[in-house]
């Protein structure tokens, strides 16, 4: 299986390694819940640095759909952090997916960005109060320039 977990009191890591299906991740998710009891909030880092997990749609869903019963009594927030650039695509299609589930989740290419998402004061915040955020590729926007009229 390509994933490995850490727990450090409310928050995991999970390293996604190689390749995997959605029941190795439900697996994994499943066992890090049952680390938990009550209703602390709890934070995930799931760090892909080239993995070759590439769900369709319909494996989304399913996976979104998982994590909504794993989690369905404890607040939870999920940060997916990435390098391929598939990944952050499919990862903003998971965001899609988590907010129709009212799951709080969102995919990030800079890991202080993704730390500072699931910062403990974030956890208290319900997925459907947050603002989805895209984060911009490694390369700065080309800026725009007005024309001049009259010139």
């Amino acid at each position: 299986m390509g994933l490995t977990y850490s727990i450090e009191n409310e928050f995991i890591t999970v390293i996604a390694e190689d390749s995997f299906s959605v029941s190795h991740v439900h697996a994994a998710f499943s066992k890090i819940r049952s680390e938990f009891d009550g209703s602390t909030p709890i934070a995930i880092l799931i760090v892909d640095h080239g993995s070759e997990f590439e769900p369709s749609w319909e494996e989304i869903q399913e996976l979104v759909s998982g994590w909504g019963a794993i989690f369905r009594d404890l607040p939870v927030r999920i940060a997916l952090l990435i390098d391929k650039d598939i990944h952050y695509g499919l990862g903003r299609m998971v965001a899609v997916c988590a907010e129709q589930h009212d799951l709080s989740f969102d995919v990030f290419r800079h890991g202080l960005d993704a730390l500072q998402w699931l910062s403990k004061d974030a956890c208290a915040t319900p997925a459907r109060n947050r603002r989805t955020r895209a984060i911009s590729p490694s390369r700065p926007p080309k800026s725009r320039k007005r024309p001049q009229l009259g010139a």
